[in-house]
């Protein structure tokens, strides 16, 4: 606590002396020297890592040096993960805080498209691995080279904005360019190793982190190469939790059988289907056996919105992720006890998909997490019943038409009962969340760069040494970050332990 501290009166001591924040600029990232790496995988934790590799960074987090961070960002949010787009970019001066990447120019591309496999995926199509149930996409994309983004009609024409970012308590301003939408495809074979140029970090990314481990990716979607082949990973003993998300209607037809259940106060269900009441003295609760009833594929052919007291007929939009992502491997962890209940003694049960579909059950499968909230949206403007599964990261910030979703209790206990949405998780009480993966690509086939796999390293250990939303370290961490009362130690299929 002394060491933290520490930081945050550095910190607060660099605001009063520092210079102004200013952009590492295309025209500065193409000036060189520049060290490029690329992170690819889990979108759920894609603003923890930013936080984390911001933390590196001169002149922010209690470092030495001039603040000159900066973000290019896809879409329109704030910061990556908050409604950035599935590709952004992220660059800064090293501190020392870095190690062996201290003072150097360092630009991170991270891709989240496709979710947690994808960390692991570029570099099995690369090792040759067959691919019979086309989950290993062949390509994908990453912003463009930040160079060529300063030319007219590119994110980076004209001044650029800045966010606030929290680190340790203190808040920093941070550069952002916005609309990014130009981006490069990268397409891996035996062959080609994303581009002829082949260089970790531009041409294949370096590695990245899944919201589950190898194992568990490996046995869902029915992969053949070891985890050896193709690099490692270490467990970072940082959990993180997962929330049942859902449409305002059923937010509302929740609080209403809450209320008539004796469960809520009786003033609970006074909202209406656009605009429930979001107090967190009413908020809902949502039966786990009642998720697993819409989210499996043996029982989805009978579900319509009265299951959960509805018009019998009603639609429910289930709104899960694509099987390569790991927040759908956690939902499948939590609801169906897949793949850990495979084998002799069987009781594993099969995702719903979209080809599940029925009149009254319609299955999306999204790219992304933003692809589910936006799902959620829809489905409050059309009035009709929705969920899904969002890390716990995520806040809706609620507008007339964007963030119209919330989370619900999960058999009567509250993800997000603080505002860094962890306290039950961290307590035991809530046991929806699971332990995030660093994978490092290795071997001779694709291997990282020495940076890219210094800064993988970097940000696992300094995870949870940040207060981010919805994260916390476990005990075998040893972080002086927030600690958590268990560990699953590396095990996804492990039960929780003090």
């Amino acid at each position: 606590m002394k060491m933290k501290l520490s930081k945050i009166a550095l910190a607060v001591a660099a605001l009063g002396t520092a210079p102004a924040a200013f952009a590492l600029t295309p025209a500065q990232v193409a000036a060189g020297p520049t060290t490029y790496v690329w992170l690819s995988g889990a979108s759920a934790p894609s603003n923890a890592v930013f936080r984390s590799v911001m933390s590196l960074c001169n002149g922010l987090a209690g470092n030495g040096g001039a603040n000159d961070a900066h973000m290019y960002l896809e879409s329109t949010g704030t910061e990556p993960g908050k409604s950035s787009g599935d590709r952004v970019a992220y660059a800064c001066t090293m501190s020392a805080a870095a190690g062996s990447l201290a003072g150097k120019k360092v630009v991170v591309y991270h891709t989240v498209e496709g979710g947690s496999f994808n960390a692991y995926a570029p570099h099995l199509s690369m090792a040759g691995e067959p691919n019979p149930n086309g989950y290993l996409p062949g390509n994908i994309k990453r912003i463009n080279n930040l160079a060529l983004l300063g030319g007219a009609g590119k994110c980076a024409a004209g001044a650029a904005g800045s966010t606030n970012v929290v680190l340790n308590g203190v808040s920093y301003p941070i550069g952002r360019y916005n609309s990014c939408s130009d981006t490069v495809t990268k397409t891996f074979t035996t062959t080609l190793k994303g581009d002829a140029s082949a260089l970790p970090g531009q041409s294949y990314p370096d590695g990245g982190f899944s919201d589950t481990e190898y194992t568990i990716n490996k046995q869902n979607l029915e992969i053949g190469r070891d985890l050896g082949a193709i690099g490692s990973e270490v467990a970072t003993n940082i959990g993180q939790a997962f929330g049942v998300a859902v449409s305002y209607p059923l937010y509302l037809q929740l609080q209403k059988n809450d209320v008539a259940d004796g469960l809520l106060a009786a003033t609970c269900d006074d909202g209406t289907p656009t605009a429930p009441n979001l107090t967190p003295a009413c908020q809902p609760s949502m039966p786990a056996q009642r998720y697993t009833a819409v989210a499996g594929q043996g029982t989805i052919g009978s579900v319509d919105g009265s299951i959960f007291g509805g018009p019998a007929g009603s639609v429910v939009n289930l709104a899960r992720r694509v099987p390569t992502s790991g927040t759908q491997s956690a939902s499948n962890l939590r609801f169906l006890d897949k793949p850990c209940a495979t084998g002799l003694s069987g009781g594993a049960l099969e995702p719903a998909r979209a080809t599940d579909s029925t009149p009254t059950a319609v299955v999306t499968e999204q790219s992304s997490t933003g692809g589910v909230k936006t799902a959620l949206n829809t489905a409050t403007g059309a009035g009709q019943f929705a969920l899904g599964v969002v890390s716990a990261e995520n806040t809706p910030a609620p507008t007339a038409t964007a963030d119209r979703w919330a989370f619900v209790k999960l058999n009567r206990v509250s993800p997000n009962s603080d505002a860094q949405q962890r306290a039950e998780a961290m307590d035991g009480s809530y046991d929806f969340w699971y332990e995030l993966a660093a994978f490092t690509a290795g071997g001779s086939v694709s291997p990282a760069s020495a940076s890219g796999a210094a800064l993988i390293s970097a940000v696992a250990g300094t995870l949870g040494e940040s207060d981010l939303k919805g994260i916390f370290a476990t005990p075998v961490a040893g972080s002086s970050g927030p600690t958590s009362k268990g560990a699953r130690l590396g095990n996804s299929c492990q039960p929780a332990v003090q």
